[in-house]
């Protein structure tokens, strides 16, 4: 058995990544925050009024949620385009009257806008002398700022827009705030930016810029503007004192900035905003956002590259590279989005809908009454996170024992379903697959076969049938490798992955006994009961009345007296539905053969099953499950040729 590490998920290497990232998203928080003793403007400050266009209405319009499906609403362009002219409580008015989002929304939105529009008045005072002190245009300042709070109020938009279920995700043993983490992006990407392009400047221009940078990333008002007008608070006003302030203070804090930059020289900046537009993916930001974002992060770029009118051709040369990265990062996303939504798994249902057809399912009523047992819970735990309260972590992987035909396959569907309808996954499908799916033949390739598997039924159910297949053969055997391969992924991708294991009630309780790990992941089994005599006539009724066939009184008579017989005689390995359908089907060939001796083939006789049109002595069974010991594989793969 190889003993070689599993290659890692490409979930796994995501993580890692973005936690290194949010690292130095956080240090770099912490080395801009306005210390308690950094001197402030007294002046009593004018009281600013909003302005109103501060964020476009087309882009605010894309944040809104349908009510139902709980997804972003799409607009046309042009649809989008007639908004940018209207006033933001028309707007909002307008769509809580549409039930996009409750009156406390459109408050807590209205206020986030106004505050985010004074703010930008506020940090414009003394705009006049920083432009004379650091040799600027008032309008670049002007431009830093508006962009970076436009970012800023982006973000906090879309926080009260989005149900707070949607806003944490986890991967492996981490879970990430995906709202916090699109701030932390913003930061590394606005610093990184200011550090490639503006500190070429002379050291004051560069202070000035990262004072802007700063005050525009803050997440508290009062902290931006104390921290963009220490200098002035520090000196009065007065610019030679300011230089010699500068000196002593401002360059020091310039290094401590650009110290704590230095890691981040190692991540490309179209990487930095691939993870932004990861996290957006997930929150089903439209790609209409994306570009708005792009187009703002280009008016930064800019406009550090061009502080004091002058562009080297190093900065021009970077200027175009980071554009067109910028540029191809929004492209990728429109493509994904677009496949996202293309494929959104099964669609949006009700969820009385789908428990309505789980009821009318034949028999099953074991089966039924726990499934309704393990929705409320799941229902109970959505609404209790809604809610703040703690979370009961309970596992949703399942055993499912029973004999073939049972519906095991059909209540794993309704049960992606009904998660899917609860927001517990995102798209609800079912993969199957057995153990050909998952062993491969040679060293190395079964994780990667398995991997494979998982990551396709990644926001949905993966539906292992026959999985004792994958012991008891063995340690030579590859398929304990792919058993531990898919215990790792069900802890590190619990929060995406349901996996359902299914077979024979014998050998699939020897195989979940047969590893601890699978002992612990799976908590919840289910047994399948074989039909009824009743049932398995019903079954034949219902398949005759999808083919549009009708059985006389007699002929359901007949078939009541086999399904009897087939009952009795039943063993481990009775099919029961596919024995119906197996059953029904010997029957439509009887009907067939019948009609075409006699020649009458009119409507009634080509929709009516008679009684001796079904076999009077019909006996099938399936195979029973032999497992044996396989030879060994192979343990490298053979040469080509």
């Amino acid at each position: 058995m190889e003993t070689n590490q599993q290659p890692e998920s490409d979930e796994i290497k995501l993580r890692q990544r973005l936690e290194e990232v949010l690292r130095q998203a956080r240090a770099l928080e912490d080395v801009t925050r306005a210390p308690a003793d950094l001197p402030r403007v007294t002046v009593p400050r004018p009281a600013l009024p909003p302005r109103d266009t501060f964020l476009p209405g087309s882009i605010l319009t894309t944040l809104f949620r349908h009510p139902k499906t709980g997804r972003t609403v799409s607009f046309k362009r042009e649809e989008l385009a007639e908004l940018d002219g209207m006033k933001t409580d028309y707007l909002l008015n307008y769509y809580q009257s549409q039930s996009l989002f409750p009156p406390e929304d459109a408050v807590r939105l209205q206020n986030a806008i106004d505050l985010h529009s004074r703010r930008y008045g506020q940090l414009l005072r003394n705009s006049d002398w920083r432009g004379l002190v650091f040799g600027y245009p008032v309008e670049k300042e002007e431009a830093i700022l508006r962009s970076l709070l436009q970012l800023r109020l982006l973000i906090e938009c879309l926080q009260i827009l989005t149900p707070p279920l949607l806003t944490v995700k986890r991967i492996g043993d981490e879970e990430f705030d995906l709202i916090d983490n699109l701030h932390g992006f913003i930061r590394l990407l606005t610093l990184a930016l200011w550090q490639r392009l503006a500190t070429e400047k002379s050291d004051l221009l560069a202070y000035g810029a990262l004072s802007l940078c700063i005050a525009g990333l803050a997440a508290r008002p009062d902290d931006g503007l104390a921290l963009l007008e220490s200098g002035y608070a520090a000196t009065n006003g007065d610019t030679d004192k300011f230089k010699q302030w500068f000196n002593q203070n401002g360059c020091k804090a310039m290094d401590r900035v650009a110290a704590m930059l230095q890691p981040v020289d190692k991540f490309g900046l179209d990487e930095i905003f691939s993870l932004f537009t990861r996290h957006t993916l997930e929150l089903g930001v439209q790609p209409v956002t994306i570009e708005f974002v792009r187009q703002t992060l280009q008016t930064l770029l800019t406009t550090l590259s061009n502080l004091d009118s002058e562009t080297s051709d190093a900065s021009r040369r970077r200027s175009t590279v980071l554009s067109t990265q910028f540029t191809e990062v929004s492209r990728q996303y429109a493509i994904d989005f677009n496949a996202r939504a293309a494929d959104p798994g099964v669609s949006e249902e009700d969820l009385a809908a789908i428990f309505k057809e789980l009821d009318v399912l034949v028999g099953l009523e074991p089966v039924k009454s726990e499934v309704h047992r393990a929705t409320n819970f799941a229902r109970m735990q959505v609404l209790r996170r809604e809610q703040g309260l703690p979370v009961v972590k309970a596992s949703l992987h399942s055993v499912f024992f029973g004999n073939p035909g049972t519906g095991k396959t059909t209540v794993a569907r309704l049960m992606g379903r009904i998660y899917k309808s609860l927001g517990l996954l995102r798209r609800g499908h079912v993969i199957e697959c057995d153990r050909g799916r998952l062993v491969a033949e040679y060293v190395g390739q079964t994780a990667v076969r398995t991997h494979a598997m998982i990551d396709s039924a990644l926001d949905g159910i993966l539906f292992i049938d026959e999985a004792y297949a994958l012991a008891g053969r063995g340690a030579e055997d590859f398929g304990n490798e792919a058993i531990e391969t898919l215990l790792k992924r069900m802890e590190d991708d619990r929060d995406r992955l349901i996996v359902i294991v299914a077979g024979y009630t014998g050998p699939m309780e020897q195989f979940i006994a047969s590893n601890p790990g699978l002992e612990s992941r799976f908590t919840n089994y289910l047994k399948f009961p074989d039909y009824q005599p009743d049932d398995l006539a019903e079954i034949f009724q219902r398949m005759a009345a999808q083919s549009g066939l009708i059985c006389p009184p007699e002929t359901g008579k007949k078939v009541r007296t086999l399904c009897t017989n087939l009952y009795a005689a039943r063993n481990e390995q009775f099919g029961n539905a596919r024995e119906m359908r197996n059953l029904f089907e010997s029957a439509v060939r009887n009907q067939s053969t019948r009609l075409v001796a006699g020649g009458q083939c009119d409507h009634d006789a080509l929709t009516t099953l008679l009684p001796e049109d079904v076999p009077d002595h019909f006996t099938t069974g399936l195979p029973a499950p032999v497992i044996l010991p396989s030879a060994p594989a192979a343990r490298v793969a053979a040469r080509a040729g």
